[in-house]
C-alpha cells in the first residue's frame, strides 16, 4: 500500500480516528493495480460503499470526530471505503488513468470484493462529487445490478448548465497538457495554513467557509486531497463541451444512456456548491429520469447555513441536517439478508 507524507500533521494534530476498528483489505483491480478497501466498524448489516471524489481520499467520509462512515456503522451498516487508483493508500500507476479505468477495472473489483466479504449480492452506494458521477456512468452505461440504492452528494452528470467553478479553469488546459499530472494535493497541503482565515479565500471552492470550522478547514485541505493525472482532467473537461461528458476516445457520450436508470438515486445538492451547481444537479436529475430525486440543502430549505461542496459531509451541522436524510434514503431501500427476498419501503418525496 502506498504511503503519503503530510508535514503539516505536526501542527494540525493527529488524524487517528476514533476507537471504532478499521480493516484494510488489499484488492486487485481487473488490470492488476492494487487498491485499498477500508472496512469500518464491526457491524455486519447491509453493506454501504462510500466513494470519494476527484483528487481526494477516504477522509471526507471518515473524518476524525465527524465520520459519516463511523456514524453509519454505529447504526448497524457494514461500511466500505474504497480508494481508487492513485488515491490514498492505493497504487498509483505511472502512466496515468481516466474515468474509463475506474469503470472498467477498479469499480467492478470493489463491488466483487464487497460481495465476497459480506455475502450480500447488493450494496448501497454513496458517492461524493466524482464518486457520484461514477455511479451515474455505471448506472446508465454499465452493469448496476450490484447496487440496491444510490446517493450522489455534490455530483452532477450534466455540467453544462450553471456557473461551475470548473469552467473557469478550462483556460489552464494548455498548461496542464505539458504536465503528466497536477499536484493538487500537494498544493492544497502547503496552502492549508492560510485557509479558514477569510471567507473570500480560495478554499471557498471546496467549502462554504462559514459552515466549516476554520481548524477543520485547514486540516481537511492538508490531508484529504491527492495529485490528479492530466489524462483524467482532460476527459473530465469534456463535460463542458456541447455534447457533454464523453469517454476518453470520444466513442461514448454519457448523456446518451445505453440503459435507463432503474436504481433509486438521490442527488444531494448544496445551495452554494460552486462545483456541482444547483442548476447542474437539477439538469442531471432530468437526464437520469424518474428514479432520480433531488434533495437541496441550504437556508431556504430550513438549514442554519448555506452548504458548499464538502460541508455536505463534514460541515458544522452535517450530522444533524444532512446525515439523517441520507440514512433515511438507505432505510427506504433495504437490502435483504442473503437468502431473503427484498421488500422496499415507500419512497418519501424529498
Amino acid at each position: 500500500m502506498r504511503q503519503n507524507t503530510r508535514p503539516w500533521r505536526r501542527w494540525f494534530g493527529d488524524l487517528t480516528n476514533d476507537a471504532r476498528p478499521r480493516q484494510l483489505h488489499a484488492i486487485l483491480a481487473r488490470d492488476g493495480v492494487e487498491l485499498a478497501l477500508w472496512r469500518v466498524g464491526s457491524a455486519r448489516g447491509e453493506p454501504v460503499l462510500l466513494l470519494h471524489g476527484l483528487g481526494s481520499n477516504r477522509l471526507g467520509f471518515d473524518w476524525p470526530g465527524r465520520s459519516f462512515a463511523a456514524w453509519l456503522a454505529e447504526r448497524g451498516y457494514d461500511v466500505f471505503l474504497p480508494e481508487l487508483r492513485g488515491h490514498g493508500a492505493s497504487e498509483r500507476p505511472s502512466s496515468g488513468w481516466t474515468l474509463d479505468d475506474y469503470l472498467a477495472h477498479d469499480l467492478p473489483a470493489v463491488l466483487d470484493a464487497i460481495t465476497e466479504i459480506t455475502g450480500y449480492s447488493q450494496t448501497h452506494w454513496v458517492g461524493h462529487s466524482m464518486g457520484g458521477l461514477l455511479w451515474f456512468l455505471l448506472a446508465t452505461h454499465g452493469d448496476p445490478q450490484a447496487v440496491r440504492s444510490a446517493i450522489a452528494v455534490g455530483s452532477a452528470l450534466d455540467y453544462r448548465p450553471g456557473a461551475s467553478g470548473f469552467r473557469s479553469l478550462l483556460g489552464l488546459k494548455p498548461l496542464a497538457r505539458r504536465l503528466p499530472s497536477v499536484p493538487y494535493g500537494r498544493l492544497m497541503h502547503w496552502l492549508a495554513p492560510t485557509f479558514g482565515r477569510a471567507h473570500a479565500s480560495p478554499d471557498a471552492f471546496n467549502v462554504h467557509p462559514s459552515n466549516v470550522e476554520a481548524r477543520l478547514n485547514r486540516r481537511l485541505h492538508a490531508n484529504a486531497f491527492e495529485t490528479i493525472p492530466t489524462s483524467l482532467l482532460e476527459q473530465l473537461s469534456s463535460a463542458f463541451d456541447d455534447s457533454g461528458l464523453a469517454s476518453r476516445d470520444g466513442a461514448i457520450c454519457y448523456l446518451q444512456p445505453r440503459r435507463r436508470l432503474t436504481t433509486p438515486t438521490l442527488l444531494v445538492a448544496g445551495s452554494r456548491d460552486p462545483q456541482a451547481t444547483l442548476e447542474a444537479v437539477r439538469a442531471s436529475a432530468e437526464q437520469l429520469g424518474e428514479q432520480a430525486r433531488v434533495l437541496e440543502l441550504g437556508r431556504s430549505q430550513g438549514c442554519r447555513d448555506e452548504y458548499g461542496h464538502w460541508d455536505l459531509l463534514v460541515g458544522r451541522r452535517a450530522q444533524r441536517e444532512v446525515w439523517p436524510r441520507l440514512l433515511g434514503w438507505l432505510e427506504q431501500h433495504p437490502i435483504p439478508a442473503p437468502g431473503r427476498p427484498a421488500i422496499s419501503k415507500p419512497t418519501v418525496n424529498e
